[in-house]
């Protein structure tokens, strides 16, 4: 332990002064690299008590700080000794002495400590509920793993309704002394219920950014709106290549466009173009920064928060038909086994021959014979003619023959060394012209989707590879083995199944999962056991250490194909400019990139997670509101978790999830066993499990917890006895 004048006394041969060494260190206090005992005296981290950590806060109002892994264990900390934290913030915490050692929650063993400092703060605003007290003006949050109320001064409140969401931002937060959290609104939202509410409030509590500031918007002004023709030159000219785009009908922005030649060999040439995002987002500027900051778009049903302001994304940046667009390709010489005997990756320009969408190509190929009927197009879209399709694309048949000629053999490719394919249909939310909820419908994947992924799958391998084979950084997209406890657990589910999981859980091979889900396809549990094998396998995540992907059993892969939407694959294409332009890098710029990637692979990865956390939450909300006026109708539906107070119950078709509380099943007593994922009576033997296929009727909504109770009137077929309640 030194104090700073210590410090910046044995600092020898380092020209800095003592008030920036002060600085220094106080900001290495800051990210909880070092913490200061005893006064003004300062040691690193690890040699002492305390810990420091992101705090993730439970309702119930308790804490947890990761440990770091391994050995470690996390640290419990009660809600008396939270001294103020609030969820996400990064905090030093002390191991409580006077406390028992350890606590369990959930078979876990905790460390046992209290908040002792918070480092930096997560939330500078929070949304929730106004509530005009007349006494004191305060908000609740909508987040419920923040348990302190605002209390708004009466100059703050915006002229906010009582019960109305607002956005408000903190001017002083809880402490030690105080549980008091202070602001003032500085959005009001609207009330709950109203179309639209939901998504704003999910967008602030997850803190997206959904305005550009002025100063990235004059830089997108600033790009210009047409290719320049000098660029042309400096290019592969590729305008007169039949080359297509296929993507959804909503869709606006179009990263990716593809053609299949034939080579006098008899090998196919796959063409992937990918708009040349790099070209106008340069390294270091306003645009960058702010990309990097969003680090993804974020979906949600009817809305798009973009990563690039839409003067690039749906503009300049995208593949629109029939203009001149800048973009990177990828050649890949393919043979009939599924073999790449040649690859080539470069600077081109294309013009598009036409904007296809996934239901006219899948209908197109379906009618001239060449595809079989995969399911039927998306609500509310219309399919044109044959003789229409025809007359409008018929120029393309032969381009799109062999399209699906190349598909089927990179798909026997991929099944063949064992890539694990999660194929199903997710819930779909259809909204009205004015954005009330219309239906809920599974979305269907026809061959064109399919097409579109293994040609996408091919070029993220290639360009992985091009980086790893030229020794050069690059930012990968990697998924680790699983945990073997965990394929233990999905072992002994199957079993309930009739299914056997092979091989040693400590080297479980991708295609043994493969296997098992090739087993069940087509039968009555096939969505609940890809669902329990999906959550039996880790998260993929970026990375600028190429460990190989699990699932796709592939040892090099990144993303290259979605830079307008997807910062890593901008970070891609940069590596993939510098290798084409200067050869390898080497000295101080390799230094460099290699310092940024670490940095960017994490950005990336904690920036995806938010979105699919914003936009699940959003989905889940919407469903609940969905089934507003269904109260009292009943439905089928399969029993997707079983836990000691109920079962959790996903509705057939809509997949909306609910619960139903075991108290009001009556007939028995109800023991649940844990080990065995079921509830058993304890005198009829009668057992309610994983996968049953069920009867439910909507009991009530809380919409406030985007919850739906059910109860349960049949289970496989079989009339249940009800408790009330």
């Amino acid at each position: 332990m030194l104090p700073i004048k210590e410090i910046w006394e044995r600092l020898e041969g380092v020209d800095a002064t003592r008030e920036q060494v002060e600085r220094a260190v106080d900001e290495l206090e800051q990210d909880g690299i070092v913490v200061a005992v005893r006064g003004k005296r300062y040691s690193l981290l690890e040699f002492t008590p305390y810990h420091a950590g992101q705090i993730r806060v439970h309702p119930d109002g308790y804490g947890t700080v990761f440990g770091g892994g391994g050995e470690e264990h996390d640290v419990f900390i009660d809600r008396r000794s939270m001294k103020g934290a609030m969820n996400g913030d990064l905090v030093i915490v002390r191991v409580d002495k006077h406390a028992p050692k350890y606590h369990t929650i959930r078979q876990r063993k905790l460390i046992i400590g209290e908040v002792s400092k918070v480092l930096r703060r997560a939330h500078r605003t929070v949304a929730g509920r106004f509530h005009a007290d007349p006494d004191q003006p305060y908000v609740t949050p909508f987040d419920t793993r923040l348990d302190h109320d605002v209390v708004i001064d009466r100059d703050g409140t915006l002229d906010a309704r009582d019960q109305e969401m607002v956005n408000v931002e903190i001017d002083r937060y809880p402490d030690r002394t105080s549980h008091i959290a202070r602001g003032r609104v500085v959005e009001v939202l609207g009330m709950i219920g109203e179309p639209g509410v939901d998504i704003e409030l999910v967008i602030r509590k997850f803190h997206i950014p959904h305005l550009f500031p002025p100063e990235v918007l004059a830089a997108a002004d600033a790009v210009p709106d047409e290719v320049k023709p000098g660029e042309v030159a400096k290019r592969v000219d590729l305008r007169e290549h039949n080359i297509v785009t296929i993507d959804g009908e909503t869709a606006k922005d179009f990263d990716d466009a593809v053609e299949v030649q034939q080579l006098t060999n008899g090998n196919y040439l796959l063409g992937v173009h990918i708009a040349d995002v790099s070209h106008y987002v340069t390294e270091g500027s306003a645009l960058d920064e702010e990309a990097f900051e969003r680090g993804t778009s974020v979906y949600f049903p009817g809305r798009a928060v973009p990563m690039l302001p839409e003067r690039l994304s749906n503009g300049i940046c995208s593949l629109n038909p029939r203009v001149e667009r800048l973009t990177f390709s990828v050649d890949i010489e393919i043979d009939r086994k599924g073999r790449f005997v040649d690859r080539k990756v470069y600077r081109s320009v294309i013009r598009t021959k036409e904007r296809m969408t996934y239901t006219n190509v899948n209908a197109f190929l379906v009618n001239e014979g060449v595809a079989q009927p995969s399911g039927p197009p998306p609500h509310g879209v219309v399919v044109p003619e044959a003789e229409e399709l025809r007359q409008r694309y018929g120029y393309l048949l032969a381009d799109f023959t062999r399209m699906h000629e190349l598909y089927d053999i990179l798909r026997k490719r991929r099944d063949a060394r064992g890539s694990i394919d999660f194929d199903l249909p997710e819930a779909e939310v259809i909204l009205d012209a004015a954005g009330v909820i219309d239906a809920i419908k599974p979305t269907e994947r026809n061959v064109a989707h399919r097409i579109i992924e293994e040609f996408m799958l091919a070029a993220n391998e290639v360009v992985a590879s091009e980086l790893v084979f030229a020794n050069q950084p690059g930012i990968y997209r990697v998924h680790q083995q699983p945990d073997p406890q965990k394929l233990q657990d999905l072992r002994e589910i199957l079993k309930e199944f009739k299914l056997t999981l092979r091989g040693d859980p400590e080297d479980m091979r991708p295609a043994e999962l493969q296997r098992v889900l090739k087993s069940v396809e087509g039968t009555p549990e096939e969505r609940f056991l890809t669902n329990i094998v999906l959550r039996s396998m880790k998260r993929a995540f970026y990375s600028e250490e190429n460990i190989g992907h699990f699932a796709l059993a592939i040892a090099n892969y990144g993303h290259f194909t979605s830079p307008i939407r997807r910062y890593p694959d901008l970070i891609v294409h940069r590596r993939l400019g510098e290798l084409i332009a200067n050869g390898p890098l080497y000295g101080e710029r390799l230094t460099e990139v290699e310092r940024a990637h670490p940095l960017y692979a994490a950005q990336s990865s904690d920036r995806e997670r938010r979105a699919d956390e914003a936009s699940r939450e959003v989905l889940e909300w919407k469903k609940v509101i969905f089934m507003r006026d269904k109260v009292g109708e009943k439905f089928a539906g399969t029993v997707t978790g079983v836990a000691s107070f109920g079962l959790f119950v996903e509705l057939d078709e809509i997949f909306v999830q609910g619960m139903v509380p075991v108290a009001t099943i009556g007939g028995d007593f109800w023991a649940f066993r844990e080990r065995e994922h079921r509830l058993r009576g304890e005198s009829t033997g009668r057992e309610m499990r994983l996968g049953d296929k069920v009867t439910i009727e909507v009991k009530s909504i809380d919409e406030d917890r985007h919850q739906l109770e059910f109860r349960l009137l049949e289970i496989g077929g079989s009339p249940i006895a009800l408790r009330e309640r």
